[in-house]
């Protein structure tokens, strides 16, 4: 057996979501479901309503320690954004935090995600995207794929790092040349196995091109653009040290402001200390 179908049979051996997120999705299907429903089924998991609460209260979201109860946040926040939230932190829970290769580590992997949700929330602000919703949780899930090969391929990554630094290349390009494939391919069997919604799965698929051919296109460009910031910004660590450029298909014809992220840089820092923060620190 090749090290590709090892991992793949990995891959396929991961659990499914746990029980908390699939009764939150099912009760948010029910057209007539009430706010206090929802916020019982969260509140069921004290760990993660006493995140959700964190996460709700922090300066990314604007409320400063305004938010006593899981049913403020829903009203608050809306149940897109809250089901969001949950489901970053169910599934950062999910995966181990502690498999360090050569320096690279899943904490520094989940900060840098969480520098690109929020960059990327940012951007589907300022092109005034009325679901902005989703865009904290595609930049959170981007580099899913990475995770999951850091977990469930420990030792064959650290081929791939090896790589990296032996000829200084974009992660991407080792595992491809390791594996045959690449993190963005394993991701994309994870949203899959999980039903992830496509708007997602697109992201998870795409956001090193930053080109899709579907209808989620402003979505996939928003991550492309914040996962390139997010490192020059230094927020976390992607798995090498370079720089990608920005798709000029799509740099181009998407009209940020001037000097975007430089202007901003101190609320995005401020943002991102104090989110990783919250969702990261025990």
């Amino acid at each position: 057996m090749t090290i590709s179908e090892k991992i793949l049979n990995r891959v396929n051996n991961i659990p499914t979501l746990p029980t908390i997120f699939e009764t939150l999705t099912e009760a948010l299907n029910d057209p007539r479901v009430t706010n206090q429903k929802i916020a019982n089924i969260i509140s069921s998991d004290q760990s993660s309503a006493f995140k959700v609460l964190k996460v709700a209260n922090s300066p990314f979201f604007g409320f400063r320690g305004g938010v006593d109860t899981i049913s403020q946040a829903i009203m608050y926040l809306g149940t897109t954004e809250i089901k969001n939230i949950v489901f970053s932190l169910t599934i950062m829970k999910m995966f181990s935090k502690e498999k360090k290769i050569s320096g690279f580590s899943p904490i520094e992997l989940w900060a840098h995600s969480i520098g690109v949700g929020i960059l990327t929330r940012a951007i589907g602000r300022v092109i005034s995207e009325q679901k902005v919703e989703n865009y904290f949780l595609a930049g959170i899930l981007h580099d899913i794929g990475k995770i999951i090969l850091l977990q469930f391929a420990h030792e064959e990554y650290q081929e791939v790092l090896k790589y990296v630094e032996e000829n200084n290349c974009l992660i991407m390009k080792a595992e491809q040349e390791i594996f045959g494939f690449d993190h963005s391919r394993i991701g994309y069997l994870l949203a899959e196995k999980w039903r992830l919604p496509q708007p997602i799965k697109d992201v998870i698929l795409y956001h090193s091109s930053g080109i899709t051919n579907e209808d989620n296109q402003k979505l996939v460009t928003s991550v492309h653009l914040a996962d390139i910031a997010a490192r020059i910004l230094k927020f976390g660590y992607a798995g090498d040290p370079l720089i990608p450029q920005p798709n000029p298909k799509i740099w181009e014809n998407f009209n940020l402001p001037n000097n975007f992220f430089s202007s901003n840089y101190e609320k995005f820092l401020e943002d991102f200390n104090q989110t990783v923060n919250t969702i990261l620190v025990e």
